[in-house]
């Protein structure tokens, strides 16, 4: 069974107090499991990472107006490269469509995780 224990709020300046008490609510109503570190953090012009993805100021390539978004980390797309490279590997003779089928599998797998 997996559980999920981590978690990122994202929210305006001003309303962070309030996402945090609904929260704390939802917690005690919960009323199972330790409590993990808070951290509050601003986010208006750096990122970080979280679970694969960057959060942090993005820039609408339409608009051009800045956004609080996300997409998938580095490390993130540099182990879908590495993983896309070796099964294109040259070295060894592979079937086309199972080929194809193995890479539509993994992307297709990765690109629901990272929307």
């Amino acid at each position: 069974m997996t559980y999920a224990d981590d978690l990122v709020i994202l929210c305006r300046r001003g309303k962070a107090k309030r996402r945090w008490q609904k929260l704390a609510d939802y917690e005690q109503a919960e009323a199972h499991g330790q409590r993990g570190k808070d951290t509050n953090l601003q986010v208006p012009e750096g990122e970080f990472d979280f679970l694969g993805y960057t959060f942090g100021r993005m820039y609408s390539a339409r608009t051009g107006h800045a956004r609080l978004g996300y997409r998938p980390s580095k490390k993130s797309i540099k182990r879908m490269v590495a993983n896309v490279h070796e099964l294109t590997f040259v070295g060894t003779w592979q079937d086309t469509t199972k080929l194809v089928g193995a890479l539509n599998r993994t992307l297709r797998g990765w690109g629901t995780t990272s929307k």
